[in-house]
């Protein structure tokens, strides 16, 4: 039977106030930091490997991720930048594929 990660529960207020020494719980340990908020889990920092095996599982990676957000981004400052008027699509428009 394989051995569960260690794992910690806080609420937000203690995350902000020690986030320093719980990550680097995370990363010596290899456990994980349940965040509360108002009593109810709301997130958690895990460690890297965990998130990358996520990223496998879902099919995409996080570079891939970072390039497609820096294309966006790039696409808003053209637009911000643009005069008014012009026919370049609005950053928002998430349905559409770039």
């Amino acid at each position: 039977m394989a051995q569960l990660s260690p794992y910690r529960i806080v609420p937000v207020t203690e995350f902000r106030r020690d986030a320093t020494k719980l990550t680097n719980w995370v990363l010596q340990s290899g456990g994980r930091v349940w965040i509360t908020k108002h009593g109810t889990a709301s997130c958690a920092v895990v460690p890297m490997f965990q998130c990358e095996l996520l990223e496998k599982w879902e099919g995409r990676s996080l570079a891939e991720e970072r390039r497609r957000l820096d294309r966006l981004y790039a696409r808003w400052k053209a637009v911000k930048a643009s005069e008014p008027g012009t026919d370049l699509p609005l950053p928002w428009d998430w349905e559409r594929e770039w």
